[in-house]
């Protein structure tokens, strides 16, 4: 039993219709990456908190080593002084000693306020970032479902994607490339609508004008008529009021692919 034959319109309805799906399908999987962004999004602010407090806390404790070696060296110094203040002969000699060993003392209490300042910011800031590890930590755990949940959707749209293509290729290999390259030109790679049933009353499902009566038993003639050995298939009908391609009624189709397929 020979295959039932398809109307060139026909096929390129059903083409349009594969169209539509990849492009549906196709927004799917393009929505996945801002969902994976906009879910990321929480965890690398705290991320970049996190940081930006732990880099701060590392600065500080640097500049409190070095406070510590500047402390060092006073308290030698002042220990030096004082050892000297005890040997003094000259009343001359006692007096620069003391005012060299004031000095340094003030040096010294000066830099030890300043490693209690440094010490409270270190304990106040290691506290804060203790807080965003905390939430780091939470923000992760909830957001992993959610992430792999886009990604478990993205792949299976590229899936569908990958069997519409072998869909879509299997189509265009039923009809001509001059019908083709006409529903190309006119859909623009399937970027918009191409393809139209015509209407019961006649008129064209696209801009509803009414197409004359010999191209309406064109194209109900054409539901009927398929390729020819070498390929070539009829030209599709065009509607003279929209540039659509205009293919038979559905109930004209449905009810005749039920009367070949009984055959």
């Amino acid at each position: 039993m020979t295959a039932p034959a398809v109307a060139t319109s026909a096929v390129l309805f059903r083409l349009q219709t594969v169209d539509q799906r990849i492009r549906d399908v196709r927004g799917r999987v393009d929505s996945c990456e801002p969902q994976l962004s906009e879910v990321g999004a929480v965890v690398k602010q705290l991320e970049a908190e996190a940081k930006t407090t732990s880099g701060r806390v590392d600065e500080l404790r640097a500049e409190e080593r070095r406070l510590q070696r500047a402390l060092s060296d006073k308290r030698d110094r002042v220990a030096m002084l004082e050892d000297r203040l005890r040997g003094v002969k000259t009343v001359r000699e006692e007096a620069a000693v003391q005012a060299e060993l004031g000095l340094v003392r003030r040096m010294q209490d000066s830099e030890e306020q300043e490693a209690m300042n440094l010490l409270d910011q270190v304990e106040r800031l290691e506290t804060r970032l203790s807080e965003q590890e905390a939430a780091l930590a939470e923000a992760r755990s909830a957001a992993e479902p959610r992430r792999q949940e886009i990604l478990a959707d993205k792949e299976v749209a590229e899936r569908e994607l990958e069997a519409l293509a072998r869909e879509r290729q299997a189509v265009t290999e039923t009809v001509g490339k001059r019908p083709l390259g006409v529903y190309e030109r006119r859909s623009r790679n399937g970027r918009k609508p191409a393809v139209a049933c015509m209407l019961e009353d006649g008129a064209c499902g696209a801009c509803y004008s009414v197409i004359p009566l010999q191209t309406q038993n064109e194209i109900r003639a054409a539901a009927g008529a398929g390729a020819d050995s070498a390929g070539r298939d009829a030209t599709p009908v065009i509607c003279e009021a929209c540039g659509f391609i205009v293919t038979a009624p559905e109930s004209q189709g449905s009810s005749e692919e039920t009367d070949d397929g009984g055959a």
